[in-house]
């Protein structure tokens, strides 16, 4: 576990015993430390003006101010909002939402790059006829070059800074760029989606499916206070330092950034094929495979490699930004 976290389950109890049934990418807890790290990167004058935006998003009281601690002054209300925003493409998920139908982008959030195991064929490829994006590359793709032509509705631009946000943080995530193929899962686990393990063994009210695994592992907080804790020591661990990612943070290809999730997921996700897990949609009726659990040691090594893509997503989403919104 990273330092860091280990001192607050030391210090603060349990917000969340069990993480949501859900899969949202990187919870929201994982995407609001993604940028607020950012936040704490920005330039004054790209704080300044992304506030600004922000400020004429349609439903900005109604969705980017919901939680605001009472009392809270204008710095804190602008860093609130922000990272929110980075929230605000899974809330627009609810069907019930009044944007859901003009924003809910359901492809967006991923993008399928196949990894075969035991010789198993790889299905050809589908592609939607449906006007893209159709993938989580595409999609950021796009929002960076709109908010860099910067010539649409202020409340599009601020609805486009939401996405930008949300994305960067999906793109790091390992199992939004991975999808398995082997003889257990012939037409692919869905980001890890269809593969059950028990993520504390031997406790059978572990069992969840990989994806949600690492989805969980920044945080399940509640507290925004807790976001905050996690991304001020994340920035300040001397192994996350900006010197260290130098080569990292040096590519921006948004398309390497999605073959970097890939690769860490085939290493530490899936361990090169090695990981053991069950076939959901098998999991219902009599018969039922029992459910394999994470090898010992798994979480200890998958932690650090999460808490490095929270920290990276936030800096390069402060370095696009910075470049978009202080050009000197």
């Amino acid at each position: 576990m990273h330092p860091f976290c280990a001192w607050l389950l030391v210090v603060l109890p349990p917000v969340c015993s069990r993480p949501p049934a859900l899969p949202l990418p990187w919870l929201d807890s994982g995407h609001k430390t993604v940028a607020l790290i950012a936040w704490a990167e920005l330039t004054p004058a790209a704080r300044a003006k992304v506030t600004a935006i922000l400020q004429q998003h349609p439903l900005f009281e109604q969705d980017l101010l919901r939680g605001l601690a009472e009392g809270a002054d204008a710095a804190a209300r602008s860093r609130h909002a922000f990272a929110v925003a980075a929230t605000w493409p899974d809330v627009v998920r609810g069907m019930g939402h009044p944007m859901h139908k003009q924003c809910d982008h359901p492809p967006w959030h991923y993008i399928n790059i196949p990894y075969a195991i035991e010789d198993q064929p790889v299905p050809a490829a589908t592609r939607s006829d449906k006007p893209g994006p159709h993938d989580v590359v595409e999609a950021l793709q796009q929002v960076i070059a709109e908010l860099r032509a910067g010539n649409g509705p202020a409340a599009d631009q601020a609805i486009a800074i939401c996405w930008l946000l949300h994305l960067v943080g999906d793109i790091h995530q390992p199992l939004h760029a991975c999808t398995l193929y082997s003889p257990q899962f012939p037409n692919g686990d869905q980001g890890g989606i269809g593969f059950l393990v028990l993520r504390d063994p031997p406790y059978g009210n572990s069992q969840m499916n990989l994806h949600l695994l690492w989805d969980s592992l920044p945080g399940t907080f509640k507290s925004d206070d807790l976001d905050g804790y996690l991304a001020g020591g994340l920035r300040a661990d001397p192994r996350f330092a900006r010197d260290r990612l130098h080569a990292l943070l040096a590519v921006h290809d948004v398309a390497a950034w999605a073959q970097e999730s890939h690769a860490l997921a085939i290493e530490h996700a899936y361990l090169k094929g090695a990981l053991k897990g069950a076939v959901a949609h098998e999991q219902r009726g009599e018969g039922k495979a029992e459910i394999p659990g994470v090898p010992r040691g798994y979480l200890e090594q998958a932690e650090p490699v999460a808490m490095q893509r929270v920290l990276l997503a936030g800096y390069r989403a402060a370095d696009l930004l910075n470049a978009m919104f202080d050009r000197k």
